[in-house]
């Protein structure tokens, strides 16, 4: 019985190992062929204008070593999910608002299509007018305009295609609003949600650094960029970019998808599901 509980545990191990590394392979091989035509490329062009991936890691060595990187990245850090953190309150807020009345969603759609239709250069300017280039306000106010449509978006359609039979029979027998909205409403917005917190960190993190780039700031990564062009580092800069990359990475991979398995196990279970068929049709 030991004997064949531990080749069942031996089993089981290898089947998962094959498993992850079958979703990693995919990733590694894109990133190598990344980094190969990247290295090709710093070959045939001039250092000024492609260093490659060596010098890159090497400016990026010496920054952290000089004590910029910590800082700057803190300081994007916060700036972009100050801002984040306003856009998801507010276009939370609106559009359960909207999602819930199509009177309030008519009324608010106008509006969103105006934010979203100026160009964040636009706002980075008006911001800089507005809270001057060394407050931190003007880097969290242009993420906070930049992603409110996307948050706002997402909640409206969450809430406007959740199954309105399931609502009527919860309403008929005059289910509380507060449950309602956190059995019904909530697990069905989780999954135009994830996609949307996605997307609107990605475009946070961008706006952020612009911002701090245009506005000639004193920190965050936007500085270092800033400080890299005037100086005609072009290593420096790769160096800073490849920092962006990294907290995006980070944050994608060690926080929002291991949140995204913990609030919607039962996609764990589709997966499984599914590879189960697939192996049962191959046999």
């Amino acid at each position: 019985m030991g004997g064949i509980r531990h080749g069942t545990a031996h089993g089981t191990g290898q089947g998962a190992a094959r498993r992850t590394w079958q979703k990693l392979w995919p990733g590694a091989v894109g990133l190598l062929g990344f980094f190969a035509l990247w290295q090709v490329g710093a070959l045939t062009t001039d250092p000024i204008i492609l260093p490659s991936p060596g010098a890159t890691a090497k400016a990026l060595v010496r920054l952290a070593a000089d004590g910029r990187v910590a800082g700057a990245a803190l300081a994007t850090a916060l700036h972009t999910l100050g801002g984040f953190g306003l856009a998801a309150a507010a276009g939370g807020l609106f559009g359960l608002a909207a999602g819930l009345s199509a009177t309030v969603r008519r009324m608010l759609a106008p509006v969103v299509t105006i934010v979203q239709g100026v160009p964040q250069i636009a706002w980075i300017v008006l911001a800089l007018l507005w809270f001057g280039p060394s407050s931190a306000a003007t880097p969290i106010f242009t993420v906070a305009v930049g992603v409110l449509p996307v948050i706002f978006a997402a909640v409206v359609s969450g809430i406007s295609t959740a199954e309105r039979p399931l609502i009527e029979m919860a309403r008929t027998y005059q289910t509380p609003k507060a449950l309602l909205l956190t059995d019904i409403y909530l697990p069905h917005l989780i999954s135009y949600l994830f996609p949307a917190v996605t997307a609107g960190l990605g475009i946070g993190w961008k706006v952020a650094v612009m911002a701090e780039l245009m506005a000639g700031a004193d920190r965050g990564v936007g500085a270092g960029l800033a400080r890299a062009r005037t100086n005609l580092e072009v290593a420096d800069a790769f160096a800073w970019i490849a920092i962006i990359v990294v907290m995006m990475f980070g944050l994608e991979y060690l926080v929002l998808h291991p949140l995204r398995r913990w609030l919607e196990p039962w996609r764990a279970g589709e997966g499984e599901g599914g590879r189960r068929r697939a192996e049962a049709d191959r046999d």
